[in-house]
């Protein structure tokens, strides 16, 4: 799953808008003739299990290369590439077979979950060391850095992109005795994902920010904006898996994340992932089976809340890993820079910006404004009246809001604009997305100086924009719009298979940490990767207040100790709780994580959907204190989410969703129970789902038991479920578009026409071999989306006449007379809002070659909970006939 570091999660658009889908952002990519395989009986594989392996796969002539030995204790394989020139969809069907292999999977590329990135500077004068920092107030870490605990004796391993670690607030060394103790580099500077990694012992990286500003949010020491980490007396292991640009693979995950519980961290955090929402991908397998083996792990719930609901994220996704949302910051740090202006060339004033990240060069311009209405919602979004003067040469005034920064950009550009300076349409500031290349800068003020300049402008007199970058002041104003709630990007659950995540959420919009000292030293990052290492650095606490904690323990406690937080649109904040799809626990509490003498043995309660309705769930209540408690329970609903738009649609809508008030009734075996020291107690809940709810719509409900103790303890247990049955929700939709055929020459994916002929040049090749489309010719490209996610699709090729008189080898799959699956397919566990390309060079996928003809595909899709044998549980849709030949 590829999603390029300089390209932000939460701008990306769904490719499933229109056919002439572009493939970026969402698309699930892998590494060319890149596999992982896990051998079978992984306990006791033979030493020589490599070179034989290697040895068989260079009989069936792939021309194998190693990348990784992903050998450990609780998982035995490799890495490898093949030939890329070869037909990959016979090679993993090829590997597949082999006896030694119990699973191949290709290697999919995975981002940081970063979101926006906000100007840094470095820092100037102390201002006390008490912590009076506003995330930690938030979360209650002030509370127990107050009583001495701040980490010490424990270690958190940081998967990421490297650190500074010569940076003063990370401990300016790297090994025994610095606070970056021990760590290592799988990957080398030049690694972008698909080519082989250069490893070497030391995690230093300078050239991307990400995992220094997250190894600050866990532990940074103090510094010059009266900040520390969450447990700053942590040992840190650090553990690179990116190199300067691009990607990483999950084999370099799988390996990370492996040996940071071999060499024996206790808490393991990355904040990385890529859309999924299902539990079997190779890299939520291994992370799962982390958490089985003891060693909690956090992991970011991803940024595409603007996706919507069901939009689950890899290896968040796994099972007993603590998933983990964002919530805005309560103040808005910013590093503000200043600029001047003048007024018909004499009144002059000051003015605060905050740059894009393409930067504002230094310029001195005639502001020009695309609308003389400072209340304009959609400013720029339209294009501009053909009498728009020539922009070049200008710095154009655009007020933020309805369509992205891009649509304004190219819309400006279209006229010559260079330069664009946006105004704010809510408090405070933001750094603006514009990647437009025709822009060389752009920047943004406050909603009130875009007004003040709008007025001035509107009325007749001219304004001068200096900008010289010289002066730059750190401010943090209060954030009382969004502050204390999700954060609009957080991404939305629950997974496929109606698991309930994320498990807690913590303060990721807006946050100050540290960056490599060549970039600053200091910034300000906004995303889940900022609420996850927050948690991690909870869990420390957790560790050390209370080391006998196991793994799931921890993330159950860290489930019900939350506070649950009502929703916000970004905009306005509403009186009812947000859906614990979108906040799991609410915000974390770790002093109540710390102290709290109730333990349960679960961090929520799924009930499932309407299908596989779960009739009486339970939780058992344990009592760590020294004295008997009596626990009352009841409950109180969130929001319950509409997924779809509407009864008659089939893609889920966008942020953000439709929520009603109707929420279910819950029962429990007794309102109250006492509990002795030291023992536990079964409570029994039964529920019933709201009622008067559009089914078709895919209604997701939720709310939370609230535990009172008479010792004080108060506990809120998350639940959710879905009042309808998944497997009646459409995963493929004809009437999107998909499924299609382009051409595999063409990366914008245009659809071709119904008889498009393809020439396929077989170039002395035979089945399994290199089939060549470096002559130029067309080569059929089937491409398929989907609507929601589907754990097998098929792609069974049919002679467009419906004869099978000419062919010797039919079979019928699933009620049909077929030629066969292409090669390559069937394809298992694939998200929604994902489109993907299967080259088809006349292979199906036993190894044979169909004649030269003219065929269609007919895709069939499995429903959520279907029955992968009978026929009636798919979606399926044919593409238009097509025909191909060969030439030698």
């Amino acid at each position: 799953m590829l999603f390029n570091i300089a390209t932000l999660l939460a701008l990306a658009p769904s490719v499933l808008s229109a056919v002439t889908d572009n493939g970026a952002k969402k698309q699930r990519n892998v590494v060319p003739g890149g596999y992982i395989v896990e051998f079978e009986d992984v306990m006791s594989v033979a030493s020589d299990t490599k070179s034989s392996f290697y040895s068989e796969l260079a009989d069936k002539k792939m021309n194998p290369t190693h990348r990784m030995d992903l050998s450990s204790s609780l998982f035995k394989g490799l890495s490898f590439h093949v030939d890329s020139g070869l037909d990959q969809t016979v090679v993993a069907s090829d590997i597949q077979a082999m006896p030694l292999v119990r699973k191949v999977w290709p290697i999919s590329l995975y981002d940081t979950q970063d979101f926006v990135t906000a100007p840094y500077v470095n820092g100037s004068n102390s201002t006390g060391s008490s912590d009076v920092f506003s995330t930690h107030l938030m979360g209650h870490v002030d509370r127990l850095h107050a009583e001495g605990l701040t980490g010490n004796g424990t270690t958190v391993a940081v998967i990421d992109t490297g650190i500074d670690y010569l940076h003063p607030a990370l401990g300016g060394c790297f090994g025994p005795g610095c606070k970056v103790a021990y760590g290592y580099d799988l990957v080398g500077d030049d690694y972008d994902g698909t080519n082989t990694p250069v490893p070497d012992p030391d995690p230093y990286s300078s050239c991307n920010d990400h995992g220094t500003h997250v190894a600050g949010i866990v532990a940074a020491g103090p510094n010059p904006y009266n900040f520390t980490g969450v447990v700053p007396d942590a040992t840190l292991a650090i553990y690179r898996v990116f190199g300067c640009s691009g990607s990483s693979g999950d084999d370099v995950l799988i390996d990370a994340f492996t040996r940071a519980y071999e060499e024996g961290a206790d808490i393991i955090t990355a904040s990385i992932g890529g859309a999924n929402g299902w539990t079997e991908e190779p890299w939520s397998v291994v992370v799962s089976r982390i958490v089985a083996a003891g060693t909690p792990c956090t992991l970011a719930a991803g940024n595409d809340g603007s996706e919507g609901l069901f939009y689950g994220s890899s290896a968040a996704d796994g099972i007993g890993v603590i998933a983990v949302g964002s919530i805005d910051n309560i103040e808005s740090p910013v590093f503000t820079t200043y600029g001047i202006y003048s007024v018909d060339n004499s009144t002059t004033g000051q003015f605060g910006y905050l740059e894009a990240a393409i930067g504002m060069p230094n310029i001195s311009l005639p502001l020009w404004a695309v609308s003389e209405d400072s209340t304009i919602p959609g400013d720029a979004c339209e294009p501009l009246p053909a009498n728009t003067p020539d922009l070049a040469g200008k710095l154009v005034l655009i007020r933020r809001g309805t369509c992205t920064f891009d649509t304004k950009a190219a819309n400006v550009a279209a006229f010559g604009a260079q330069y664009i300076m946006f105004y704010n349409n809510a408090p405070s500031l933001t750094s603006a997305s514009v990647t437009d290349p025709d822009i060389l800068g752009a920047a943004m003020v406050s909603a009130e100086q875009g007004a003040s300049w709008v007025a001035t402008l509107a009325a007749g007199s001219a304004i001068q924009v200096t900008i010289t970058g010289d002066l730059t002041v750190f401010s943090s104003p209060a954030n009382n719009v969004t502050g204390g709630h999700m954060s609009t990007f957080t991404m939305w659950n629950p997974t496929n298979e109606a698991y309930v995540k994320p498990e807690i959420s913590a303060p990721g919009g807006n946050i100050l940490s540290t960056l490599p000292l060549a970039q600053g030293g200091y910034g300000v990052l906004s995303g889940t990767s900022m609420a996850t290492p927050f948690v991690a650095g909870v869990v420390a606490l957790m560790k050390q207040a209370r080391p006998d904690l196991d793994a799931y323990t921890i993330r159950a406690i860290l489930g019900t100790t939350g506070h649950p937080v009502t929703f916000n649109d970004g905009t306005t904040t509403y009186d009812y709780l947000a859906p614990v799809v979108q906040q799991g626990g609410g915000e974390v509490d770790a002093y109540a994580a710390v102290y709290t003498s109730t333990v349960l043995d679960v961090a929520n309660l799924a009930f499932n959907d309407t299908a596989h309705f779960v009739k009486e769930a339970n939780f058992t209540i344990t009592n760590r204190g020294s004295s008997d408690i009596t626990y009352n329970f009841d409950y109180v609903n969130a929001a319950t989410a509409y997924t779809l738009p509407d009864d008659g649609s089939t893609q889920p809508q966008t942020f953000p969703p439709d929520l009603v008030t109707s929420g279910a009734s819950v029962h429990f075996s007794s309102g109250s129970i006492s509990v002795a020291a030291g023992k536990s107690e079964v409570v029994i809940v039964t529920l019933s789902p709201p009622e008067n709810l559009a089914t078709a719509r895919i209604p997701v409900y939720s709310g939370f038991i609230t535990i009172n103790g008479t010792n004080g303890d108060s506990l809120n247990l998350p639940y959710a479920g879905i009042a309808s049955s998944l497997k009646d929700a459409t995963v493929l939709d004809p009437s999107t578009g998909y499924p299609y055929i382009t051409s595999t020459s063409d990366n914008t994916f245009v659809p071709l026409d119904p008889g498009t002929v393809f020439t396929i040049s077989l170039a002395n090749a035979t089945v399994n071999d290199t089939i060549s489309n470096s002559t130029g010719l067309l080569v059929p490209n089937l491409r398929i989306g989907l609507v929601m996610g589907s754990s097998l699709i098929r792609a069974d090729l049919l002679p467009s006449n419906g004869t099978y008189g000419t062919y010797s080898n039919t079979t019928t799959i699933l009620g049909v007379k077929t030629l066969g699956a292409i090669a390559g397919t069937p394809t298992l566990y694939q998200p929604r809002a994902n489109a993907w390309s299967t080259a088809f060079y006349g292979v199906l996928d036993d190894g044979s070659r169909v004649p030269a003809g003219t065929y269609s595909i007919l895709v069939r899709a499995l429903r959520i909970f279907g029955d992968a044998t009978n026929p009636d549980d798919y979606d399926s849709a044919g593409t238009v006939p097509f025909t191909i030949r060969y030439v030698h």
